[in-house]
């Protein structure tokens, strides 16, 4: 088979490495450069290699595999898969392969008390019962999704089978842990609201309720960050912690929590109903490494925002969006349509009000989460170009919300907005 090598950082460069890489692929035929680069390489290459177009390459080699040996290669994987089957392409720098995947496999998990998964898919994601430290989880995390990644890219059965979101690509060849998502399971996770759509209501009632000691292992949160903060090598700035496991102000550890945070590089999701002002979180907040805050408000006046939260906090939540520094934050204010509940002018706008308020400039919508997938009536579909027409003379982007928005619906919102 022959080799083709795309990509010249420099002479020197490849001089050094060559040697190593001929090791893996067997000696090159022939190098091939971009269009506008290949008129540098009027000489061979270390005196023995052409240097060519990629097209004027693989008409030479037609069946060739192509190496690339830049280590970040940008769009180059789809530049070559339009020209050749991707299945040929490969990475001599890059951590990156071609086979099955998804976004969430290999670098996110899903942290419960005894169990994990690696994805955040809504029914679909696979469930590893776990026990231990944080360290030895994470041990079995890396050895059990090592073993998944493989029966994927061999095609054997595996606990992905049939999910959407697997699909071919460029994905990494290397397991490594970059986002750490709780689930609302650990001991000590609280929600001072009882929102009717919320799916962790009777998780968040059983925590609440439970009076045993706790077993080896099952560890608050506040214990597994300080767990996580004794690992240097996750103490970076591309590892995210995502906070979505009940409301982190009214954890009586959320102080302590914020000192860890404020030690560490993390970068940190949060999703918050800002019913409770926190001034330590205003601290955090400061420091620019709060990526993403989620808040969902799902009402634009009093009454309704009481009878969809079970709690009257409406002027509490907004007097706190004004008071935190959320401009230090990619601040998003929820709107989840419930049929006969919140889908009329007046709550629509109130909401929209409201995000002008408080500086906001992304408005997600969703559908209720507890009817997985269930398509906007005519009425939500109305109010959604309500709001978009408004938004978008307003420089504020709405985005569909994720993961049980119904396909045709999430379609509806991106259209919607860019043609608007």
């Amino acid at each position: 088979m022959s080799v083709i090598y795309f990509g010249i950082s420099s002479e020197e460069h490849i001089g050094k490495k060559i040697k190593n890489w001929i090791s893996i692929t067997g000696k090159p035929d022939i190098f091939a450069e971009r269009d506008d680069h290949v008129d540098k390489y009027k000489k061979k290459l270390l005196g023995k290699y052409r240097v060519v177009s990629i097209d004027e390459a693989l008409r030479r080699y037609p069946d060739a595999n192509v190496w690339v040996t830049f280590g970040v290669p940008a769009y180059i994987p789809e530049l070559l898969a339009s020209k050749m089957p991707p299945e040929r392409i490969h990475f001599l720098a890059a951590d990156l392969e071609y086979r099955n995947g998804c976004p969430y496999l290999g670098n996110y998990i899903v942290y419960a008390k005894d169990y994990f998964t690696p994805c955040s898919v809504g029914g679909r994601s696979p469930i590893y019962n776990t026990s231990g430290t944080v360290r030895e989880r994470l041990t079995q995390w890396r050895n059990d999704i090592t073993n998944l990644i493989d029966d994927i890219r061999c095609d054997r059965p595996n606990k992905c089978q049939g999910c959407h979101i697997i699909k071919p690509g460029f994905w990494r060849k290397s397991v490594a842990i970059n986002v750490w998502c709780f689930a609302v399971s650990n001991p000590g996770d609280v929600c001072n609201f009882r929102c009717t759509y919320c799916y962790s209501r009777n998780s968040l009632e059983r925590l609440k309720q439970e009076k045993h000691d706790r077993a080896p292992g099952e560890f608050t949160t506040y214990e597994i960050l300080q767990q996580l903060a004794e690992m240097p090598e996750y103490n970076t700035e591309s590892f995210e912690i995502r906070l979505a496991n009940g409301e982190f102000c009214a954890n009586k550890h959320c102080n302590e929590m914020l000192d860890i945070l404020l030690k560490t590089k993390w970068r940190i999701f949060l999703s918050s109903n800002c019913s409770i002002y926190r001034e330590k979180l205003a601290e955090f907040m400061l420091t620019g490494r709060i990526n993403d805050l989620v808040t969902s408000i799902d009402a634009g006046t009093r009454e309704t925002f009481k009878k969809i939260k079970q709690n009257d906090m409406f002027d509490k939540v907004v007097e706190n969006l004004k008071k935190y520094p959320v401009n230090k934050t990619r601040l998003t204010l929820k709107y989840i349509f419930l049929d006969g509940v919140n889908d009329n002018e007046t709550d629509i706008d109130g909401f929209y009000d409201i995000a002008k308020e408080v500086g906001c400039k992304i408005i997600m919508l969703d559908n209720n989460i507890m009817e997985n997938f269930t398509l906007f009536t005519d009425k939500m579909r109305e109010l959604t170009l309500r709001i978009i027409k408004k938004a978008k003379a307003d420089g504020i982007f709405v985005q569909p919300g994720t993961k049980t928005l119904n396909p045709i619906d999430d379609k509806f919102i991106r259209d919607s907005y860019s043609s608007m």
